[in-house]
């Protein structure tokens, strides 16, 4: 069939159309578009903040009280694992029925109450532009923490970024990968370590030792509280069940398995008391510092890790300043 002259003019503009360059943006289009996402942004973030500020403050007021505490986790729960997946109200009062033991056991709830103190901190953390601003109030949650009258349940010892509260508040990428902030409310150590101990050697340096002083108190009466649960669990057994209840036990590892007394006596405790004398040497008094060091390695010459005490005091020492004594000023000279 021969194509009429006009429907080719057409069918060849068309394509000339689909080829032809994209027409360009202006300089002063595009720095108009540039003004309005930044205004979005602005108002996203303000968005967010609030978002986030608010959820730390419904953290903060659940922990107070064990059947809030309780309240929060269930219509959290019932958010991400029935609501958002459509999911019939009769399915979710099945399932609370089932939970009835565990939502009344004292280790889960008293866990509870402590995560949702941690996430109200760790939100107020990725909001805050100074640790300053959280540092008291997280003192007070390590004290209350290493408290504890039950061993942690499992809230207590995975990452607050993957919480049921943060997937109910889309906060998990707020609280996720913070290198200055430890996200497992559990881990004194990493609390310590990521976020208190930084902020004293750079703003108080004075505060160190006692800083250093409450961690070990703390992780001592952890540990003191865990060994006695364990000990009370195990009276009664026979010796197979004592056997398969230990191995039970140590399976568990995490940061829980780090506080084994055995564990903590031998390995854990000298390497804090270690710890502290070198941040003395280094932020607070060298002279005391290497003193006590020295007194130190002399003490656990024989210990596990003797060698490396004693390698790790040379190394101090001969990289260490020794400061010049004073040149002697001359007189100055007469004026008459």
């Amino acid at each position: 069939m021969k194509i009429p002259p006009f429907v080719l003019v057409v069918i060849c503009a068309g394509l000339s159309a689909l080829h032809a360059p994209a027409q360009e943006l202006t300089p002063e289009v595009v720095e108009s578009l540039k003004a309005r996402l930044q205004d979005l942004k602005d108002n996203l973030d303000s968005h967010l903040s609030k978002r986030n500020i608010g959820a730390g403050q419904r953290f903060m007021e659940a922990a107070s009280d064990p059947r809030t505490a309780v309240e929060e986790y269930l219509q959290s729960y019932k958010t991400v694992h029935f609501d958002r997946q459509n999911l019939p109200e009769s399915d979710f009062r099945a399932w609370k029925s089932g939970q009835s033991n565990r939502l009344s056991d004292d280790q889960f709830v008293e866990s509870l109450q402590h995560q949702l103190r941690y996430l109200a901190l760790s939100c107020r953390a990725a909001q805050a532009e100074d640790i300053d601003e959280i540092f008291n109030p997280l003192m007070s949650y390590l004290d209350g923490l290493s408290r504890l009258e039950n061993p942690p349940a499992a809230s207590l010892t995975q990452s607050v970024a993957g919480s049921v509260f943060s997937a109910a508040y889309y906060l998990e990428r707020l609280l996720k990968d913070n290198p200055n902030w430890e996200p497992v409310p559990f881990n004194i150590g990493g609390i310590y370590e990521k976020t208190i101990m930084p902020y004293l050697r750079e703003e108080n340096p004075e505060a160190l030792m006692g800083a250093w002083d409450k961690r070990i108190e703390q992780e001592t009466r952890l540990v003191t509280m865990l060994e006695e649960t364990q000990e009370s669990e195990l009276r009664g057994m026979d010796r197979d069940q004592k056997r398969k209840t230990k191995l039970a036990q140590n399976r568990v590892g995490g940061v829980v398995g780090r506080l084994d007394q055995e564990e903590f006596v031998a390995r854990t405790l000298p390497k804090l008391r270690w710890a502290k004398l070198k941040d003395m040497f280094h932020y607070v008094d060298q002279t005391a510092g290497a003193q006590a060091m020295l007194a130190f390695v002399e003490e656990h010459l024989t210990h596990e890790y003797g060698e490396e005490f004693f390698e790790e005091f040379l190394q101090v020492i001969e990289s260490s300043r020794v400061s010049e004594p004073a040149s002697p000023q001359e007189p100055a000279p007469d004026s008459n």
